[in-house]
């Protein structure tokens, strides 16, 4: 347990500074961490100042604030807006935001009553969905399971759904309709050839007919 422990933290120290360096040269690179600390679970969402600005420019526009407060205040709803957490089926409730600005601005906020126990968790995070090719990088470090890193963005409709096996994190594919419409529609255009052609023949025939 002391060794999961150390290596947990390592793994954490070398995440963050990883995302720091990376996110300085890239605004449309977010990270979003999930994480356990004295009995409580919080997430942790980090992008440049740059990022956050040309997002709540986009929604709200340019002179929709006139200070840092109500700027962080716009951060905060557009937060709300735009992040849904779901662990074990049930929806979380995301208390108490808050906003430290700065060359990389950081958002806070705890998960209210989450359980103890994690068997599954859903994330959707459109924060910055509106950037061109924005990445949101998901990090998970919770008690007793292996920490698990995984990218959403527009590919994936920034969005993903992870269960626990055993001690570690499994990403869940989304079941694919897209073949099922495909084939659906091939086999309707036959059918219409089909008609379409039985329709000429017929008239045709009639025509010899007469």
């Amino acid at each position: 347990m002391i060794i999961f422990k150390t290596m947990k933290s390592i793994f954490l120290i070398l995440l963050f500074l990883s995302v720091k360096v990376v996110q300085a040269h890239q605004p449309d690179l977010s990270n979003l961490m999930i994480y356990e600390q004295n009995g409580k679970c919080f997430i942790v969402i980090k992008s440049s100042l740059t990022a956050f600005e040309g997002e709540i420019n986009h929604v709200f526009g340019k002179n929709a604030y006139k200070s840092p407060e109500e700027f962080e205040q716009l951060v905060i709803k557009h937060f709300k807006n735009n992040c849904l957490v779901i662990v074990n089926d049930d929806t979380i409730k995301l208390h108490n935001p808050k906003v430290m600005l700065g060359h990389e601005t950081t958002l806070f906020v705890e998960l209210l009553e989450a359980p103890k126990t994690f068997k599954s968790v859903y994330i959707r995070n459109t924060l910055f969905q509106d950037m061109p090719s924005n990445m949101c990088e998901i990090i998970l470090t919770l008690n007793g399971i292996q920490p698990k890193q995984y990218i959403i963005d527009n590919a994936n409709k920034h969005e993903v759904k992870l269960v626990v096996d055993n001690v570690n994190w499994v990403v869940v594919k989304p079941k694919n309709t897209t073949f099922i419409n495909q084939d659906l529609l091939l086999m309707l255009m036959f059918l219409l050839m089909i008609s379409v052609i039985i329709i000429i023949a017929v008239k045709e025939n009639k025509k010899i007919n007469k």
